[in-house]
């Protein structure tokens, strides 16, 4: 008698190379089922395809994740044709961005990607200690508008943090982790999570020894792999 197998596939969309974006989702996905192993009584299967990223800033949606919606509507919902031995496995797959709790979907998460000032751990070497003899080296100047707070030059009075900013994603990688166990213990899922963010280590070792099936797929190329205790379930790890 057929089985059908059901997988969660879970992706940390600020992890995958510039490359696999431009393939998308669709080809990521592909890439990650084709290398799992399929019991030869499994003839079909199911998979739901969680997007992760800083889809809010305040409560507008971004241009990227405008873009990525876009995505999702002309590619899926989708058949993707898995060979196994002498056939092929359909899996039927649909996907969403991930904007809310798999608990609470109701309740979208905003504000998940942020304006912020420039790190203060930034550090400006001296050009002499790098080798630099070049008089006219802008490192010094670099240097006194990080520590002054506003552009060194006389009478200007632009600061630095209308210049120098980084936008920075916020409650995404605990919306994904608190997924990842709500899956676990709530959805009959093989787990599968696409990101080589060692954050999201301690949930997969929580899940695993509870018994779920999980692999992670590293998008670029990763020979280091967790080391966790050898009592209880391992964490199997991939290449995209």
């Amino acid at each position: 008698m057929s089985q059908q197998a059901t997988f969660g596939v879970f992706i940390d969309y600020d992890n995958l190379t510039m490359t696999q974006k431009i393939a998308g989702i669709l080809d990521v996905v592909t890439k990650a089922l084709i290398q799992l192993p399929f019991d030869s009584e499994i003839s079909r299967a199911v998979c739901d395809v969680r997007i992760y990223g800083g889809w809010y800033e305040g409560a507008e949606i971004t241009r990227l994740a405008q873009e990525v919606v876009v995505e999702i509507q002309d590619n899926f919902p989708t058949i993707i044709k898995i060979p196994s031995s002498d056939k092929y496995i359909q899996v039927k797959t649909n996907a969403e961005l991930a904007v809310a709790l798999m608990k609470e979907p109701g309740h979208h998460l905003f504000n998940t990607l942020r304006r912020r000032e420039k790190p203060g751990n930034i550090r400006v070497e001296t050009p002499e200690n790098v080798g630099c003899l070049d008089s006219g080296c802008v490192l010094p100047m670099i240097k006194k508008f990080l520590n002054k707070g506003s552009c060194p030059k006389p009478g200007c009075k632009v600061a630095n943090d209308n210049l120098i900013y980084r936008q920075e994603q916020k409650l995404v990688d605990t919306m994904l982790s608190c997924d990842l166990i709500h899956a676990a213990y709530e959805e009959d899922y093989k787990i599968i999570l696409i990101s080589s963010d060692d954050d999201f280590l301690p949930p997969l070792r929580t899940i695993s020894l509870n018994g779920a099936e999980v692999i992670r797929f590293h998008p670029k190329q990763n020979r280091q792999r967790a080391v966790f205790p050898y009592s209880g379930a391992q964490l199997k790890e991939m290449d995209l």
